[in-house]
């Protein structure tokens, strides 16, 4: 199911399109030469972290900043607003379940650590679907999800979609189950209702809407992007929000129109954030860091890049400059 969703941009945003970094940002560099973009790559994870991005740009929320209620918490949107993109983090304590439910629109689920057992009808004959699988619940069809008893975790999920007044996530999963998960097994359920797909840990990859190649305007789209040691995308902004979950490893972030390296500040895993539309930014993965950063990310296509010079202006026929290109020592990841 395509959808598309119209969207307005708040004047405050969209005015601050384009700011230069300001130079005094760079105090504790003062003792280097002169320096412009992509002319320092070769910070590695031992060397001092950079500024906290300017909020005004792109918004982190760290682990211990994300807000929960009860085993839920809101990243973005209202689900129960129709036409309105959301984004909910949801964590399932072992016994912890759904009601039956269906939804006027397609709802997308990502299994972002431990297993999701899910079903047509209740949690005896749900099925498992484990870490970095992705999951469509088709729209007027019934689903029950949850995290069966017994299970040595809790349940992780991003769970994505266009709201519509009758989702209930936000006060759903308080049901509790005895089924255990040494119990049988169901059959997985019929793709007519929902599908499960294999998220590869390696590249990237698109996962609904079109992902990084998205370009009608208003349709949601997702994308899992990976960043190796050395590799990171070049100064450039979005023209809609868009919205990021680290799944795994430490992500460099910075919000200047400098490409330097050692100006990046690290996010970890299960840290939220926010690009907001116009705000200048690049992104990537430090030297020497032992894991490669994956990075669930979703938004309101088009999907596209605009690239920045070093004082902010737009740099014409640049190409696609922004999460799909890399620069540094590591060659592209997946595309």
């Amino acid at each position: 199911m395509k959808t598309r969703i119209k969207i307005g941009l708040p004047a405050a945003i969209a005015a601050g399109a384009v700011i230069a970094f300001a130079t005094g940002s760079f105090a504790q560099y003062q003792n280097a030469p002169p320096h412009g973009p992509h002319e320092f790559m070769t910070a590695s994870i031992s060397d001092p972290k950079g500024p906290l991005p300017d909020t005004s740009r792109i918004i982190v929320k760290l682990p211990n900043q994300i807000v929960w209620t009860g085993n839920k918490s809101l990243l973005y949107g209202d689900p129960t607003k129709a036409g309105d993109p959301y984004g909910v983090a949801v964590r399932l304590a072992p016994g912890q379940f759904s009601q039956p439910h269906s939804l006027a629109n397609d709802r997308w689920v990502y299994v972002a650590s431990g297993t999701l057992w899910v079903s047509d009808s209740d949690a005896k004959s749900s099925y498992p679907v484990k870490q970095d699988n992705f999951i469509t619940n088709l729209a007027k069809t019934s689903f029950v999800d949850g995290n069966r008893a017994g299970a040595t975790e809790p349940t992780v999920l991003i769970i994505t979609g266009v709201g519509s007044p009758d989702n209930r996530i936000m006060s759903d999963y308080t049901q509790t189950t005895n089924v255990k998960v040494s119990d049988p097994a169901g059959a997985k359920p019929d793709a007519s209702h929902m599908t499960i797909t294999e998220v590869s840990t390696t590249g990237n990859q698109n996962l609904y809407g079109g992902g990084q190649q998205a370009q009608t305007e208003g349709t949601p789209y997702g994308v899992i992007q990976t960043w190796t040691p050395g590799r990171y995308s070049s100064p450039h902004y979005h023209p809609h929000p868009r919205y990021i979950y680290v799944l795994t490893g430490t992500w460099w972030v910075s919000s200047s129109t400098y490409h330097d390296t050692r100006l990046t500040y690290p996010v970890p895993a299960g840290s939220f954030v926010q690009d907001l539309p116009h705000g200048i930014h690049w992104d990537g993965n430090r030297l020497n860091d032992p894991q490669t950063t994956r990075l669930y990310i979703t938004g309101i296509a088009p999907a596209g890049n605009t690239s920045v010079d070093e004082d902010g202006k737009e740099v014409q026929n640049a190409g696609r400059a922004g999460r799909g290109a890399a620069t540094g020592a590591a060659p592209p990841a997946g595309r």
